[in-house]
């Protein structure tokens, strides 16, 4: 494994993606800390906080599919630049209005559905440009690197927000992610990529474009193996909803804990996924894509039912704590390294020129199968209570296992899905 990050850390290219990346999230991690105080700092209401943060949805569910038939066909690069700016003006414009005093809500909206429609343009165009920066054989490597250093800076960067607030306040603090964004574009641009833009293909129009959107859905429709892992990552984000949307409850009334229990669910859930991305490109190719459903999907009833199941355990405050540290751990390395065992999947299977639309109907597909899962839990629990839900949830994991195993689309048959393809076109 030393040779292949090595030749990964060698790629010019990857080194600056890398860095793009890191600078980003690090940016990122300081505004979200920052943001949340503003909006209720000025309205004063949690409701346009919810309000806000649905709008920041929105795009990723809407406008992130459509745009993918667009990205397809313009410079990959160019579109990261060009929106990496646009968010760059967009969080200025914040820090400003912050500093001088006109910043309101309305305005906080408006930018926030505007960097968010951004986003929806720049994540189908990075999907779509990592083929061209990392070689396929290197593809585990390179996704472990990122996921570990990111997820580092990330903790770093929540880490030291309270600092940076308290020494340049809150619109310096969203400065500093402006700055990420303009130095996020600087080196993207200066990456050495062969301009990947259609030259051939027709200025735009409307019945070209609806062609593409309709053949983007034809082919994740009509790719089997495709359509089996897209259902196990939507399973994925939707199986821990409950969990995320639940903590207090699950420390308050299961485990009778205090805030303590959910800094230490936190801290202990990002330091396992840190771990399972590092463990990850050492096992990667020895997996299978049945294999990894079996074993996430038992980890996960596993966590679900022994947390209901050691309740009468959980009198002793260490000894609950202890059976939550061990539980989290369990669940963030399975689930790192399933998540990232699905994402090389998909590069693998997906063809380029469909990257962009896929990821693009994909991240609106997970995007929005939290929401609902969690306006389903918040309906269930009129007639339940956490300890139900739970159970149900991991009740749920085991037999969404079984089916898509007996289904059989798990098993490698390219060859037929493009068949199938050809022939529905």
């Amino acid at each position: 494994m030393k040779a292949e990050i090595r030749e990964l850390l060698q790629n010019r290219n990857y080194r600056k993606d890398l860095s793009a990346e890191i600078i980003n999230r690090f940016g990122d991690s300081v505004d979200a800390i920052a943001s949340s105080w503003i909006v209720y700092e000025i309205t004063g209401q949690a409701s346009w906080s919810a309000l806000i943060y649905a709008l920041n949805r929105i795009p990723t569910i809407i406008l992130t599919p459509l745009a993918g038939p667009w990205v397809e066909r313009k410079n990959k690069k160019m579109i990261m630049v060009i929106t990496d700016l646009i968010r760059a003006i967009c969080v200025g414009l914040l820090a400003t209005g912050l500093l001088m005093g006109f910043l309101n809500a309305p305005m906080i909206a408006v930018l926030s559905l505007v960097i968010s429609s951004a986003e929806a343009f720049r994540v189908p165009a990075g999907t779509a440009l990592f083929p061209q920066i990392v070689p396929e054989h290197l593809y585990g490597e390179a996704m472990s690197i990122s996921k570990a250093a990111s997820g580092t800076v990330e903790l770093v960067g929540t880490a030291v927000a309270a600092v940076i607030i308290a020494l340049i306040g809150s619109s310096g603090a969203i400065y500093v992610d402006m700055i990420t964004f303009i130095l996020s574009a600087l080196i993207i641009l200066s990456m050495k990529l062969k301009d990947d833009s259609n030259k051939n293909a027709e200025r735009f129009n409307v019945s070209g474009y609806m062609r593409d959107l309709k053949d983007g859905f034809l082919y994740c429709a009509t790719k089997k193996r495709l359509v089996a892992i897209t259902m196990i990552i939507l399973f994925l984000n939707g199986i821990l909803v409950p969990l995320n949307s639940l903590q207090t409850p699950m420390v308050s009334e299961l485990l009778h804990g205090d805030a303590f229990f959910l800094s230490a669910f936190g801290a202990t859930f990002v330091a396992s996924m840190l771990v399972g991305s590092l463990i990850f490109p050492m096992i990667y190719k020895r997996l299978d894509a049945k294999m990894v459903l079996v074993m996430v999907s038992v980890a996960i009833t596993a966590v679900y039912f022994i947390l209901v199941a050691a309740s009468p355990l959980y009198t002793n405050r260490y000894v609950a704590l202890g059976i939550l540290v061990v539980l989290t751990v369990i669940l963030g390395l399975f689930v790192t390294i399933a998540n990232m065992f699905l994402g090389v999947e998909s590069y693998r299977i997906i063809d380029k020129e469909y990257l962009a639309r896929t990821s693009s109907i994909g991240n609106a597909l997970g995007s929005a199968i939290m929401p609902v899962t969690a306006g389903l839990i918040s309906g269930l629990l009129k007639f339940s209570n956490v300890a139900q839900i739970f159970l149900g949830a991991g009740v749920v994991a085991i037999v969404f296992c079984i089916v898509l195993i007996a289904k059989g689309n798990l098993e490698e048959q390219e060859t037929t899905d493009n068949a199938d393809m050809r022939e529905a076109a």
